[in-house]
């Protein structure tokens, strides 16, 4: 069975096994241009200024039964949507009700440390180099995941295996191409396809495409040893009416690791899968810069805005406002003849100290969606209500934050989530799912 490689020299048979391709359907990569038609079609010529049209439109339409609408909501932010809990259940509540298309995009193999995803199973091995794009001085060049692998050992390789019963039949890879750049097979099940090379005359991203059949469970990227392989980012998910939800963290990340992307590349990304929702979360790490510059950051959060809009005209964007944030206040043992004593610790507003610039953050990022007409989430309000209530989150048996006071425990981001949830329902218009009980 012969393999097709778009855009790649040299080529490859599939032996044949239990997971061998219906007839008529040999695999081939293809290159990801763009907009996914799927994805495109659903959304409104404009937002007419009201940044939930888009996704209310989209979900309007898979209620309606369209067999081509399936609807993105992407997140890029900090710690907070690098970790998989909050992601992972808002993901689950869309597409409980309006169908569930997968998982869509990820980091590529393990490059995103200490994430570990319930609803896929990571793997690596060899001898693999990763970077981030949380500061300017990491080498890029990085995509939408702020992340980037790179491999050259010959049998090195990462998998990514699907722990959703449904499977998937799409498989993305977001490439870098070069002089110096080497080759790949990839194993989708038992089947094997390559090997590609990425040789090319000059640096370029080199995004593909395979569809696969229905109900594939892993991928396996193995590299053949003849030269430095790098990935952006990889993902899998369903070609069917639906609903996704990808989200891109960066551990201790601020607005600016939006700087240290490559703006060409990341253009492309969005182009080709715009989404109906455009989610910004961040704010908690700048919160801890005693120099916060309040008109810097709102020029800059302007400028982000106003370059997102201007790739995705017809995509809403929101801003998560900064969550309350603190230092645990704890007073140490104090000696009393040759005994040491605890102190009584302190109480409510006592017991935490705020990040020293988390008001001013919160103000400058609901002036700019204001200003910008973006839809804007206050997770304050929504969730944690006061500095002088973290303690108590973070007490009890079944806490919401967890003891640093500033990131939360998985319930906490479960809570979040479903207020994240109902709150963009309402914007876009949808009255919340009956329950049958």
């Amino acid at each position: 069975m012969g393999v097709g490689l778009a855009g790649c020299q040299g080529g490859a048979s599939i032996p044949r096994g239990a997971g061998d391709l219906p007839p008529g359907r040999d695999p081939i990569f293809v290159a990801e241009t763009g907009p996914d038609p799927s994805m495109a079609s659903v959304l409104p010529a404009s937002t007419g200024g009201d940044s939930f049209a888009p996704l209310g439109a989209a979900l309007r339409g898979i209620e309606r039964g369209n067999r081509e609408a399936r609807a993105l909501v992407t997140i890029m932010g900090d710690s907070h949507s690098a970790g998989p809990v909050m992601v992972e259940h808002l993901r689950g509540l869309f597409q409980s009700r309006f169908g569930a298309a997968g998982v869509g995009r990820l980091a590529p193999g393990k490059a995103q440390r200490f994430f570990n995803p319930s609803y896929v199973t990571l793997g690596q091995s060899g001898e693999w180099t990763a970077r981030s794009a949380l500061r300017s001085s990491s080498p890029g060049p990085f995509g939408i995941t702020g992340y980037r692998l790179s491999g050259s050992g010959a049998g090195d390789t990462v998998t990514l295996r699907s722990n959703e019963a449904e499977g998937f039949d799409r498989v993305h890879l977001a490439m870098l191409a070069g002089p110096e750049a080497g080759s790949f097979r990839l194993r989708v099940d038992d089947n094997w396809i390559g090997p590609a090379t990425l040789k090319s005359s000059r640096p370029e991203f080199r995004p593909m495409l395979l569809d696969v059949p229905a109900g594939s469970r892993e991928i396996a990227l193995e590299l053949t040893g003849d030269g430095v392989v790098e990935m952006l980012g990889w993902g899998i998910e369903r070609r069917t009416r639906g609903v996704m939800v990808e989200a891109f963290g960066i551990n201790g990340a601020t607005l600016s690791s939006l700087e240290n992307r490559d703006p060409e590349i990341m253009r492309r990304e969005l182009v080709a899968r715009p989404p109906a929702l455009l989610v910004l979360e961040f704010g908690t790490n700048e919160a801890t810069d005693p120099d916060f510059d309040g008109d810097a950051y709102a020029a800059a959060l302007t400028q982000q805005i106003q370059r997102l809009r201007q790739i995705l005209p017809r995509s809403g964007i929101m801003l998560m406002g900064v969550p309350d944030a603190a230092r645990p206040v704890r007073l140490p043992p104090i000696r009393r003849g040759r005994r040491l004593v605890e102190q009584r610790q302190p109480i409510g507003c006592a017991a935490a100290r705020p990040l020293v610039s988390i008001s001013q953050v919160r103000a400058v990022q609901r002036a700019v969606a204001q200003s910008q007409r973006v839809a804007f989430f206050d997770w304050s309000a929504e969730v944690t209500h006061s500095p002088c209530r973290l303690q108590a989150l973070a007490s009890g048996e079944a806490p919401l934050m967890r003891g640093d006071f500033v990131h939360f425990t998985p319930d906490g981001y479960r809570l979040t989530a479903e207020k994240l949830y109902a709150h963009i329902l309402h914007g876009a218009g949808l009255r919340p799912q009956r329950s049958n009980a």
